[in-house]
């Protein structure tokens, strides 16, 4: 952002700048607004400083994202200038999580609107003259969207939202209070975005839920589901996420295993790995339930790359509980994982009733300590592909070396190919080497020769 030249040039007429936090859940949402503004003519700025509107999706999941959202919204206040005419405003999560806070430390914001409003933004952009920060986060408790194809960019991966809103009420999250109760959207309207995505050139998709495998319309279930985008012509990969292990079924891993296109990748939170954390946690598996899960799958579908979430630091962690967690993570050996420390989220079941009772710098080492358990798994996991061939789907060029392309494997692990691919081009390779967490490889000799005939 350049502040002489926002001080100097007024805002381009009819531009939307959109700045976007959190999960791909919120990356979605910001495609459907700006698809929402782009039947009335809007079109999207690619920097802030000349946009005439701002707005920034906001994620509350964390402390951290909060705190990061709310200083880098701060950094556009500058550029709210009188004679500017330039209009900024929250949306997601935290606006709906924490509207009063937001008005309180952002005074200078126009709107602070939650998840399910966003319909309501062209009437609010026609409306001229300065006025009180707007807030708006009463929504009908059926929006879903649905008819609304999202505005995408360029890329090979669509993200389709199946659900909104969760039903799990997990002591330390506020999911449900952002988002609200679970809902589903109809099969049939699913299937149409994904034939249009195809259509677009977007080859591989992307299920999203906040429990995703818990999606069910009429008589359709997430497995059925499933197998019918997998069978969407055109299309090259399918995966979804996230998953909750209670609604982890035989059924669903025998679709992956059965279908060519449903990608053998299954991001599987466990959050703790003892059971008085989990039951205070309300996540209503136990640890042995969730280890039955794991074997039944890497039983079931070949290949599968695993990752998943983990809490360190819960109220009334003791030793012998985070213990637990660390013994699951390294008999269970997971290519991924994405580790947090608990923070505390007002209005949840956690803050309401618990102390946070762990010291941080327990938090931290805990952390530290199964994120390296977790790097040495994914290493050995990797380095057991070498020698073997694989199908790398090329996402783009490198972004170390433009002559070499970035792609993934069936499974998801990242690959670097020698040569300039098109994204989307499927290249058969051989894996050779690892540098740091990503392999290289070398594109299949006779493919290659065909490719030059």
């Amino acid at each position: 952002m350049n502040p002489t030249a926002a001080q100097t040039e007024l805002p381009i007429p009819g531009t939307v700048y959109i700045e976007t936090y959190g999960c791909q859940m919120n990356q979605v949402d910001s495609e459907i607004v700006l698809s929402l503004l782009e039947e009335y003519g809007y079109r999207r700025a690619e920097e802030p400083d000349r946009a005439e509107i701002v707005l920034v999706n906001t994620c509350a999941v964390r402390e951290h994202a909060e705190v990061k959202a709310i200083s880098n919204i701060g950094r556009f206040s500058k550029l709210k200038q009188p004679g500017r005419g330039m209009k900024i405003g929250v949306l997601g999560c935290l606006s709906q999580h924490a509207a009063g806070e937001l008005k309180q430390q952002l005074p200078f914001l126009d709107w602070i609107l939650g998840p399910d409003v966003y319909r309501t933004l062209p009437n609010l952009l026609a409306q001229e003259g300065e006025c009180e920060t707007r807030i708006l986060t009463d929504a009908p408790n059926d929006e879903l969207y649905d008819e609304v194809l999202p505005s995408r960019r360029e890329g090979i991966n669509a993200w389709i939202t199946i659900s909104r809103g969760c039903n799990n009420h997990c002591a330390y999250c506020v999911v449900p209070k952002a988002r609200g109760r679970e809902r589903h959207r109809p099969a049939e309207s699913i299937l149409h975005e994904a034939h249009e995505a195809v259509q677009q050139g977007f080859v591989q998709l992307t299920l999203l839920g906040q429990n995703v495998n818990s999606y069910r319309h009429d008589d359709i279930k997430f497995p059925e589901l499933l197998a019918q985008v997998a069978e969407v012509p055109g299309l090259k990969r399918l995966r979804y996420m996230t998953s909750h292990p209670k609604d982890c079924s035989e059924e669903l891993l025998r679709t992956m295993a059965e279908h060519k296109t449903i990608c053998p990748e299954l991001h599987l939170p466990f959050q703790a790995g003892s059971d008085s954390v989990l039951k205070k946690m309300g996540r209503r598996y136990t640890a042995k339930h969730y280890r039955h899960l794991v074997e039944m799958a890497r039983d079931i579908v070949p290949n599968l790359l695993l990752s998943t979430d983990i809490i360190v630091g819960f109220p009334g962690e003791t030793h012998a509980d985070y213990l637990e967690t660390e013994r699951l993570v390294k008999d269970v050996q997971y290519d991924d994982a994405f580790v947090y420390r608990y923070s505390v989220r007002p209005g949840t079941r956690a803050a309401l009733n618990f102390e946070d009772d762990v010291p941080i710098e327990v938090k931290t080492e805990r952390l530290m300590r199964i994120n390296e358990i977790v790097r040495e798994s994914g290493k050995v996991n990797r380095l057991a592909l070498l020698g073997q061939q694989a199908v790398v789907l090329v996402e783009g060029p490198s972004p170390k070396d433009p002559r070499e392309s970035l792609g993934r494997t069936f499974p998801g692990h990242m690959v670097v190919v020698p040569g300039e691919f098109a994204p989307g081009t499927l290249v058969p390779v051989d894996l050779t080497e690892m540098r740091g967490y990503t392999l290289r490889s070398e594109v299949e000799r006779s493919w290659a020769r065909r490719q030059r005939a």
